[in-house]
């Protein structure tokens, strides 16, 4: 202690310390831009990353002979015939159908009403078809479930994928192994709805199948006899991701079946899984789906998330492959034969990790450093701005009519924040279509960073100490977040950061407002998710919203409470004045 203490002077007397102080805003950039780096350089080489395996040993998946096989093609191939025709049909007729041959099943069924009230959900109603088959050896207190929606995300008439969840429900009947209930969920779209009974599942729902340890949604939306390849989707809401053994089971049972895969929708079947632009890929293409998770079309394993649910979605890819439509049903079905064996809830392999591959994983010491070295660099210009006040190496009062006006506005900034939400139902209730509100929104942000001067022109201290607390309050907002959802907590931070840029010395206006403008919250995920989605996505906040009301995707809340606090408050501070110094300076008992 005594060797740290004498350091700790030393380097105050030789002035280090205060050297460092002036450096801040550099020491900012330096740290944004070894963020990046970590994440996009370090991560996807060679070293950094693992192969992926099988942590549960209980799992054994492919030890037992997989038996959905071509015994079971007229089964499925009539179950295609007989819901191929049911298309014309609206979705009371299609359930009621299904039902009966639930019913001879000897499954218990039900039938699920949903309701949306919010304003954002246009009055959404719909009816989900479920049944519980209950194991023979087991004491019903825990469930696998199977789902296969009408529609798939595209829209898109699921008839392979309720055809085989039926003929998997039938073929399981038959066997008297298993030690858990088996659920079957066919809900109109893998959206709301789907979460609806999820939720009404955890409540109060007439007929359940105890604990729901898995869930594997199915989508085959296509009269084909074969595929080409295996899509598995596995991001959650809210950053959430299911357990990497459940991911590895479905891979490795693909694979051992002859069957391609791929993760997120990246072919990375067909490029080498050792080239570090097929790992970088991977990494943008996953972090751009946790941060989106929710925004996005709804794939069906996302309504599983928050109930410590592994749920993932399989997709069949592509006409005419090497793969027919029972070995994709022997891929579920070794799933649930390996989930089955399992005696507790999965916990041995990794619930944070990046998947640079089917077959690489990077686990989340290797990542989180670069979430935390970003909100280290908005905690240096909190510091810088504190510096700038000149509070710390003068013999000033902190608390003043100043300070004071400071805490106002960000108490000010807060409120319009969180009730920014009423705001945008209002426009919503002005029957605006959802093109035109995003267009009224992101006019509004221009319109606020142009005239913002209008609204308050703080003093010299007043400013600093708006930007330290919105520097500082976002930095937390990121540290909160970077174990929750990383995706979104990276992809904000970066793109927030030219917020830094307008409260640099000497910056002229016209650079400071086109810096505010890029790091506004709407304007920079509404140019971010367009391009990720190939159009302009005007309906983006309605979606935000919505999912919110609907299905809790915290993304509104999120960006609301932390990323829209700090940029009003640093908008409204650039318009005051500069009299403060850039640079701390040393007293005299320095």
């Amino acid at each position: 202690m005594s060797l740290l203490l004498a350091l700790i002077n030393k380097a105050v007397e030789s002035g280090i310390i205060w050297k460092i102080l002036r450096i801040l805003p550099i020491l900012s950039k330096l740290l944004l831009v070894i963020s990046v780096a970590l994440i996009f350089g370090i991560v996807p080489m060679d070293g950094s990353f693992r192969n992926t395996y099988i942590s549960e040993n209980a799992l054994m998946p492919n030890q037992a002979y997989s038996q959905f096989r071509e015994t079971e093609w007229n089964i499925v191939r009539g179950f295609r015939n007989e819901i191929s025709s049911l298309n014309i049909w609206n979705l009371d007729v299609r359930n009621r159908i299904v039902r009966n041959w639930l019913d001879d099943f000897g499954l218990e069924t039900d039938l699920f009403q949903t309701d949306f009230n919010s304003p954002f959900s246009n009055g959404l109603k719909s009816e989900v078809l479920y049944g519980v088959l209950n194991g023979q050896r087991c004491d019903g207190t825990e469930a696998m479930l199977i789902a296969a929606p009408w529609y798939n995300s595209e829209n898109n008439y699921n008839v392979g994928g309720v055809s085989v969840a039926v003929a998997l429900t039938k073929f399981f009947t038959n066997w008297p192994v298993w030690s858990k209930n088996i659920i079957l969920v066919i809900p109109e779209t893998p959206g709301f709805d789907l979460r609806a009974w999820v939720e009404s599942y955890h409540k109060d729902l007439k007929i359940t199948g105890g604990s729901i340890e898995t869930a594997m949604i199915l989508d085959y939306a296509m009269d084909s006899d074969s595929f080409d390849h295996l899509d598995v989707e596995y991001i959650g809401l809210n950053g959430g991701l299911p357990n990497l053994d459940m991911v590895n089971t479905a891979i490795h049972v693909a694979e051992n079946e002859g069957v391609k895969v791929s993760i997120n929708g990246m072919q990375s079947f067909s490029k080498p899984s050792n080239e570090f632009k097929n790992r970088l890929e991977h990494i943008a293409v996953g972090l751009q789906k946790m941060a989106f998770a929710g925004l996005e079309p709804l794939k069906g394993h996302e309504a599983f998330s928050g109930w410590r649910i592994q749920a993932i979605t399989l997709k069949a890819v592509g006409h005419g492959g090497n793969s027919d439509i029972t070995t994709f049903g022997r891929i579920p079905e070794a799933v649930t034969r390996s989930v089955n064996n399992l005696l507790e809830k999965f916990h041995q392999s990794f619930f944070f990790y990046l998947l640079l591959s089917p077959k690489l994983f990077v686990s989340i010491a290797n990542y989180i450093p670069a979430a935390i070295i970003l909100s280290v660099a908005y905690a240096a210009m909190a510091i810088h701005s504190i510096l700038k006040t000149g509070l710390l190496t003068s013999n000033d009062k902190f608390i003043d009519i100043q300070s004071i006006e400071a805490f106002v506005m960000y108490a000010v900034s807060l409120t319009v924040s969180i009730l920014y939400r009423q705001f945008v139902a209002l426009i919503q209730n002005n029957h605006l279509s959802t093109q035109q509100q995003g267009k009224f929104i992101l006019i509004l942000q221009v319109f606020f960073v142009f005239t913002s001067y209008r609204v308050y022109v703080p003093k010299s201290k007043t400013k600093a100490l708006m930007q330290a607390m919105a520097f500082m309050h976002f930095s937390l907002a990121l540290t909160l977040l970077l174990a929750l959802n990383f995706g979104l907590c990276f992809g904000m931070g970066v793109l927030a950061y030219p917020m830094v840029l307008a409260v640099e010395k000497n910056t002229s206006k016209l650079k400071q407002r086109m810096f505010l403008l890029i790091s506004n919250p709407f304007v920079a995920i509404f140019l971010m998710y367009s391009f990720t989605q190939d159009k302009w996505s005007w309906d983006l906040f309605n979606i935000m919203i919505s999912t919110w009301d609907n299905i809790r995707c915290w993304t509104w809340p999120v960006v609301s409470c932390s990323w829209l606090v700090s940029w009003i408050l640093v908008v409204i501070s650039c318009n005051g004045e500069d009299n403060v110094t850039d640079e701390p300076k040393r007293t005299k008992e320095d």
